[in-house]
């Protein structure tokens, strides 16, 4: 059984959800983004902000942002911060963390990554998706201050390829992602802001036959090749984030992948989930490489 990373959207309920329907062993743990004032996430233009009649409210001060922390700690569940700033977070910052007892983090600076092992060896540290690391990346870069790799979404689609990524490294997939695989603007989308969002130009909605969702019941394909997969969400509201969770935890049918649903079956699954294996994100300098176990 591969352990899903699952998503917090500070809302109380959500965790009474987890506590009265999935196993604690099958989650990971809950990741939440840092307090406000400690770095910005690939979530920070919704924060506050009313979508669609529904709020994603986060802490306004660090005491309630605290107690969210050991809500979750009290009800056993590991946790992971995500520090998705490029730039490199203070000392000080990180200690207030430590100091609570964290010790997984997703990360996108690998300088900050190795800070965090020498100040803790035994910290997780996994390498965010927004670095969106191609397979040239992984294979010619040094990636050792990490110890999972979260896969960027052509990766979703590429199923053949990800036998050939170097086996040094363990890798994290991100399942229920409705982004198309040939996006070129995940960093300036994860990286805008509330003013600048409108500009990003987001093509999922005219390339429904290039999602990345990969639905409950298609899991196990992709199960041979990673440590565990993640569920974004830490937007939504309660009662659609604690679905999503609920079909992964099940395997169930998602009726809310209908989109997705229309295109694939059991019949063309193969060729459905390698519509993206010739592209040379996934494929460069990979063919013919013997990579070190």
């Amino acid at each position: 059984m591969k352990k899903f990373e699952i998503p917090f959207n500070f809302d109380m309920d959500l965790l009474r959800f987890l506590d009265d329907n999935i196993d604690k062993n099958w989650i990971e743990f809950i990741y939440i983004p840092p307090f406000k004032e400690d770095g910005i996430n690939a979530r920070s233009h919704v924060e506050n902000v009313e979508v669609r009649g529904q709020l994603y409210k986060v802490p306004e001060t660090r005491n309630e942002y605290t107690k969210y922390l050991e809500e979750i700690q009290k009800s056993g569940y590991n946790i992971a911060v995500l520090l998705q700033e490029p730039t490199l977070v203070l000392s000080q910052k990180l200690d207030y963390y430590f100091k609570l007892g964290i010790d997984n983090f997703i990360v996108n600076n690998d300088q900050l990554a190795l800070d965090i092992k020498n100040k803790n060896p035994n910290c997780n540290i996994i390498a965010s998706i927004t670095k969106t690391l191609s397979a040239d990346d992984i294979v010619k870069s040094d990636y050792s201050m990490y110890d999972k790799i979260v896969l960027h979404f052509p990766f979703n689609r590429a199923l053949c390829r990800l036998s050939e990524l170097p086996k040094k490294y363990n890798y994290v997939m991100l399942a229920n992602s409705y982004c198309a695989y040939n996006c070129i603007e995940a960093k300036k989308h994860w990286f805008s802001t509330r003013e600048t969002v409108a500009n990003v130009n987001c093509i999922k909605h005219f390339n429904k036959d290039k999602l990345v969702y990969i639905p409950p019941e298609y899991i196990h394909l992709f199960e041979p090749y990673v440590s565990n997969f993640k569920l974004q969400g830490r937007e939504y509201p309660t009662d659609i984030l604690a679905d999503e969770i609920y079909y992964y935890y099940k395997g169930l049918h998602n009726p809310m992948a209908g989109v997705i649903y229309n295109r694939l079956s059991p019949f063309n699954a193969e060729s459905y989930f390698n519509k993206a294996k010739d592209l040379s994100f996934v494929t460069s300098n990979v063919k013919g490489m013997k990579f070190s176990a």
